[in-house]
């Protein structure tokens, strides 16, 4: 299936503050059986609330490219054999965000959802190294702007903005259409680890009173038994044929 992308602007744009949802920021998605992704891609969809200033005027700006994609998609399908477009029938424009749905009442929550990706590796088709291998750096950073080296885990839930380049793409196999969000770097505000939030998104506020130390902690009793296992095992291994 071929691919025809244009960039409109070769622009570089940053969304607002929103809610990370599925990222794939830290290690490059290699897909499954069933759906494969053999040069890795870094993703992440984008919640951010539908009626905020900052979120209307981030749509409008990229409304804007939105069209010129879809005009320049128009242009290209008439330009398809006629058998082609008679089969494709017309453009399919895919939307350039989705609402998203309370999965009990099925009613909008107020919320929408951008995706952002992009290759994590694939090969150079032109210049000196033709064929050769390219891999990507994914820019991530923190609050206060400090490069994230070696980046620490980042799960779904967290705050953050995303610096990212907008492309147009139509594929003639299918008559789709769209403007692409090439993924560019992350700027992580607010970072969740193994499902743990922070205490004011459980509604908890400061209060005189107890302040958790380290110290406060059980230390691990010592397993006698286990410890003869081990040093048994280690004897084994020594004396094994391997």
């Amino acid at each position: 299936m071929s691919d025809k992308k244009k960039d409109p602007k070769k622009i570089k744009i940053t969304s607002p503050k929103g809610t990370l949802k599925w990222p794939k920021l830290t290690e490059p998605d290699y897909g499954n059986k069933e759906y494969p992704k053999p040069d890795g891609e870094f993703s992440t969809k984008l919640i951010l609330p539908e009626n905020d200033p900052a979120t209307q005027a981030f749509i409008e700006q990229l409304e804007t490219l939105y069209d010129e994609a879809m005009a320049d998609a128009k242009k290209a399908y008439k330009e398809l054999k006629v058998a082609t477009r008679k089969k494709l029938g017309k453009v399919t424009e895919n939307p350039l965000y989705t609402v998203v749905y309370d999965e009990e009442t099925e009613e909008p929550t107020g919320d929408i959802e951008f995706k952002f990706a992009c290759k994590a590796s694939g090969k150079r088709k032109k210049g000196p190294k033709e064929g050769t291998r390219w891999y990507k750096t994914l820019g991530l950073f923190d609050a206060k702007g400090n490069a994230m080296k070696p980046a620490p885990d980042i799960w779904g839930g967290s705050v953050g903005k995303i610096s990212f380049v907008p492309s147009s793409y139509f594929i003639p196999g299918t008559g789709a259409a769209g403007l692409k969000l090439n993924l560019e770097a992350a700027q992580i505000i607010d970072l969740v680890q193994g499902g743990v939030r922070s205490a004011d998104e459980y509604g908890f506020t400061e209060e005189d009173g107890y302040e958790y130390s380290e110290d406060d902690a059980p230390k691990p009793e010592a397993d006698e038994d286990a410890e003869g296992q081990d040093a048994d095992a280690d004897d084994a291994d020594e004396e094994g044929d391997f």
